[in-house]
């Protein structure tokens, strides 16, 4: 199993913060949220891990360098979104690795803060054995603003509702919860045959989740894995989520 970062994002919702500090290296507690990915694919076993940077990203690769330190290998591709940003989007940045991949893979936003992670050893485990094209990690949620919400039914991811009507997405809230697509994403190499698929969305982005929709539509097996409801999870690409994540972390810690 490889790991892959995805961190070329500009960071644009985070400004002007992002503009000196790229946001995976903004700290959640005395480490970059970013880090925390890097140790929680090292734990769950896996050696080695692509990061995708894009344009001003230096300050990712000079904090983990090779990744030594962490016990685990780390190299680095650069997502190119092109003159008009017609390479844009988490499809396109996931495509980058398509020559260096041969096996299952484990997408991990780059700017995603899970804690603690050490269920992502059991998310591995969970798609290795349903034998999944895809694993969607799924974060259960009261609200699910701003966020894709994952149809499920016995596990098996039936749909993906992006900024859906509030009607439609009422009406598969699970237990008064729904279901927040959060990664990470584990994938099979088939992955890249439908990333060449993906039309651009009505933003002109390519999104990943518009590729794992065309594989539901083959009938391929996706799943959902339902993270553990003690862990907490932010996307700190919004500065109130940052924050939130800082006070989680600090009344945790006792610092």
């Amino acid at each position: 199993m490889l790991g892959l970062i995805l961190a070329a994002g500009k960071g644009t919702r985070m400004r002007p913060y992002s503009n000196a500090i790229n946001k995976e290296m903004s700290l959640i507690g005395e480490i970059p949220v970013i880090e925390y990915s890097v140790r929680a694919l090292a734990n769950a076993g896996v050696k080695k891990v692509f990061i995708v940077l894009g344009e001003g990203k230096w300050q990712v690769l000079e904090y983990l360098r090779d990744g030594s330190r962490f016990n685990i290998s780390i190299s680095y591709l650069y997502q190119d979104m092109g003159e008009k940003g017609e390479n844009k989007g988490t499809a396109k940045a996931i495509q980058t690795a398509e020559n260096w991949i041969e096996e299952d893979f484990i997408v991990i936003y780059g700017d995603s803060f899970f804690h603690p992670y050490d269920f992502l050893k059991s998310e591995i485990e969970f798609h290795l054995k349903e034998e999944a094209s895809v694993t969607m990690g799924v974060y259960m949620m009261k609200d699910h603003k701003d966020y894709g919400v994952v149809e499920v039914s016995n596990d098996r991811v039936i749909n993906i509702l992006e900024k859906a009507a509030r009607e439609d997405v009422e009406k598969i809230r699970v237990d008064d919860m729904f279901a927040v697509n959060s990664g990470p994403i584990i994938f099979t190499k088939e992955v890249f045959d439908y990333i060449k698929k993906t039309e651009a969305s009505p933003s002109g982005e390519y999104w990943i989740t518009d590729t794992i929709k065309l594989m539901i539509n083959d009938g391929k097996k996706v799943v959902a894995y339902r993270i553990p409801k003690e862990v907490f999870w932010r996307d700190i690409g919004r500065m109130e989520h940052r924050i939130e994540a800082e006070a989680y972390l600090l009344k945790k810690t006792g610092i």
